[in-house]
């Protein structure tokens, strides 16, 4: 991580990170001959805006439209003010470009900034992309010098561009060119929708332009690939509706960006895909727990919630309480605090807190329960003793609480988040978003995580139903629409994790019920991998600071905590070498691009191509796996979560039957290929068996239920065994029937002697 402390800290934090990552390297490969020709791959990109265009981390273009489709190219996003000292070259060794967006072409320090941004195009290293203004045209306040012409023109040149600074209202203007992979994505680009034109154009043979438009024959390139970056100008990247605020792309994001950062060869980190599927959680925030629903008029919205949702439906769900509603000290009374136990013994249910007093504004300390006598703010009391309540108070012995749901506008500050993390706690919420049919655009979504100074802020994916029933002032159904979001979003690979997010307050209406009975059904049945969302937060912290190291062709390190589950390869038609790769489960192919499928270790060594000799492997599943070791024919999974379970195994004996024991509370599913087994006791608790068959291409597809962490061993059975077990009742049948036989025979035989 190299958020921006200091000169001489961040020079500190890079030499460190970068000698524990050639011992790590060391200690896989056990070969100091390979560390040297270990090349760490760069994978953030230095995101630029402006303060004294009222810009900060949060709030930018970047963090609006770019974001989203750079972290699902696998790089992260790290923001900074470009008024201010910016790192030189020498320390941007973990930076695979620079990316600035401005809406303005006068800053503050602007000939340091100019002189930086030389000293970057120079050294010829890092891409530079320009898209706006090029923002550095003079010193802010202050009319344009000759000085300010010569270095702005310099920078233009070095990046193989021309001009004299001009730009003038756009008047029957003429699209030359427009390269139509690059352009009219989400909306087609015409020429009335080109409001300015700029006096730029490309002078370089190796410059690749993407936009020609002309005006009374003068030449405007508004789009340019260069060998050191790109520029896009204001006005032909994106259109903005201004009724309803709504944005949609003319610049196709995705290829724009994997082109200029050359990610084509990059292995990237994916936390949209687990398993090869769709990452998905739920998770619930605590208003309304208390609230009486008018279903029944009668039983709590929580107890309902209970009732119909968590203890009905076989999906993980996290969930989130207020302390202040709960505790009988305050608002709640004993059968809020009975109910929230209750609801906390389940064992799909992970605990969360939503805050003390929710918080509306963290900024200036407005609180939602104002009510609650002599409270004042306090952001302690918020976060910590609201977690240490719920750990001891509503809590079953064994459990415990790790994740914090931001409340109300979901503004924390940077010190806010730090309380969450020195106590190794988890942090989300804010951010979401919600597909406008009239306007449908990725624009729309947030990125998986805000920049709040040196602090992340982990987002939610889709927007709850206070989005979708205009605020909880009418439409109470409205969160049915939430559905379109989730299929829209599945697109690209997918855009984004599929995120079920509502309150307690759904089951205050009949009609909200309805709505998130309709959801929920629709969840139940799609093939996503369900996550707790503590696992999903782990999944973008590992996401944020993870570190891929090219080792020679072909061979590539990961390192991370263990959260990073899932490597895309675009455009990658080969497999995965199973014999010389470490901490790998498996692969399969989605599309055009390879997935490598990642155990929980923190170091995995990845080698494209293809295994001499079978080995069973993992080529999807829809829970977390832990591990998986492979000894002769036996395999055992290591399997994390709730709910109905299925994985699919390739390179197994073909048309084998496997018995299949689990060593935790799990219940097969009485399914065609699954016959259950009697449950027989061991040192471990509960043990199950049942028994599956085999493809003859040694396709093995298991389907159980799971619930918390599971053991599977996977042996070959006998013949007998599986015949046993395919045949059992009618071979208990005819036992019985033997039984009741010799009984009957016995009473007529004593009958006749007496």
């Amino acid at each position: 991580m190299s958020i921006f402390i200091g000169k001489h800290n961040r020079l500190l934090i890079g030499t460190s990170s970068v000698i524990f990552s050639l011992c790590f390297v060391t200690q896989l490969l056990g070969r100091q001959g390979q560390v040297a020709s270990a090349q760490l791959i760069p994978r953030k990109i230095l995101a630029l805006y402006k303060g004294s265009e009222n810009r900060t981390e949060e709030v930018n273009e970047i963090y609006q439209l770019a974001q989203l489709p750079l972290n699902n190219l696998g790089l992260v996003v790290e923001y900074a003010d470009a008024e201010q000292e910016l790192p030189t070259p020498e320390e941007m060794s973990e930076y695979r470009g620079i990316l600035t967006w401005f809406i303005s072409d006068q800053m503050k320090n602007v000939r340091r900034y100019r002189h930086w941004l030389n000293r970057i195009l120079t050294a010829g290293r890092l891409p530079v992309v320009m898209m706006g203004h090029m923002g550095a045209y003079r010193e802010y306040g202050r009319k344009i010098s000759n000085l300010d012409v010569l270095e702005v023109k310099s920078i233009f040149n070095l990046m193989g561009l021309t001009s004299n600074l001009r730009t003038w209202k756009a008047e029957n203007v003429h699209i030359d060119f427009k390269n139509s992979a690059f352009y009219d994505f989400e909306l087609n680009l015409s020429s009335d929708k080109v409001d300015y034109f700029y006096d730029i154009r490309s002078k370089r043979q190796n410059n690749r332009v993407l936009l020609r438009l002309s005006q009374n024959g003068v030449r405007n390139d508004a789009a340019i690939l260069t060998p050191n970056g790109g520029y896009i100008q204001n006005g032909v990247i994106y259109r903005l509706d201004e009724e309803s605020g709504r944005m949609q792309w003319y610049v196709n994001p995705f290829l724009f960006f994997r082109t200029v950062f050359a990610c084509d060869n990059f292995p990237i980190v994916d936390i949209n895909t687990l398993g090869g599927k769709r990452t998905a959680f739920v998770h619930i925030d605590g208003d309304g727990f208390s609230t009486i629903s008018k279903i029944d008029r009668w039983h709590l919205c929580a107890q309902l919630m209970q009732k119909r949702v968590f203890e009905k439906y076989r999906l993980p769900f996290s969930v989130s309480v207020i302390v202040a509603e709960v505790d009988s000290a305050y608002l709640g009374n004993e059968e809020t605090v009975q109910t929230a136990r209750r609801l906390f013994r389940l064992p799909n249910v992970e605990p969360a807190s939503h805050g003390f007093a929710h918080p509306f504004d963290w900024r200036t300390g407005k609180v939602e329960l104002d009510s609650i006598p002599g409270y004042q703010f306090d952001a302690k009391r918020e976060i910590v003793e609201s977690m240490h309540y719920i750990q001891q108070q509503l809590l079953p012995p064994g459990k415990s609480v790790n994740v914090f749901f931001w409340t109300g506008m979901c503004n924390p500050t940077a010190e806010q988040i730090q309380i969450v993390e020195d106590h190794g706690w988890y942090q989300i919420n804010g951010g979401a978003g919600k597909l406008d049919p009239m306007y449908p655009s990725i624009s729309a979504f947030a990125p998986p995580y805000a920049q709040v100074k040196n602090q992340f802020r982990i987002n939610a994916r889709i927007s709850n139903e206070y989005e979708f029933s205009d605020r909880w002032l009418k439409h109470y159904d409205g969160f049915v629409q939430v559905v379109k979001s989730l299929y829209f979003t599945g697109q690209r690979n997918p855009l984004t994790p599929a995120n079920i997010y509502f309150h307690f307050y759904s089951m205050e209406w009949p009609q909200s019920w309805a709505a998130l009975r309709k959801v929920l059904q629709f969840a139940e049945h799609q093939d996503w991998t369900f996550l707790y969302v503590s696992q999903y937060i782990r999944m973008v912290n590992d996401f944020l600071h993870a570190e891929i190291f090219l080792l020679d062709e072909d061979k590539y390190v990961v390192r991370s905590n263990g959260f990073v589950r899932t490597i895309r390869f675009l455009k990658e038609s080969r497999g995965i070498n199973l014999a010389e790769s470490k901490n790998v489960l498996g692969f399969a192919h989605q599309g055009r691009d390879l997935l490598v499928h990642l155990n929980a270790n923190q170091e995995h060594l990845i080698v494209l191509g293809r295994t001499l000799h079978k080995i069973p492997y993992l080529s999807g599943f829809n829970r977390m796996i832990d591990s998986v070791s492979v000894m002769d024919d036996t395999l055992q999974l290591t399997v994390q979560g709730f709910g109905d379970f299925k994985a699919v195994l390739r390179n197994m004996l073909p048309d084998q039957a496997y018995l299949v024991k689990s060593l935790t509370e799990f219940e097969p599913e009485r399914q065609h290929n699954a016959k259950r087994c009697p449950v027989i006791s061991s040192q471990f608790g509960k043990e199950n068996l049942f028994y599956v068959h085999s493809q003859a291409d040694g396709t093995l597809k298991l389907k159980a239920f799971i619930d918390g962490r599971t053991v599977l061993i996977i042996t070959p059975a006998t013949t007998f065994q599986y015949v046993l077990a395919k045949f059992r009742p009618w071979i208990l049948g005819l036992i019985l029937l033997g039984f009741v036989g010799v009984h009957l025979r016995w009473v007529r035989t004593r009958g006749r002697k007496i």
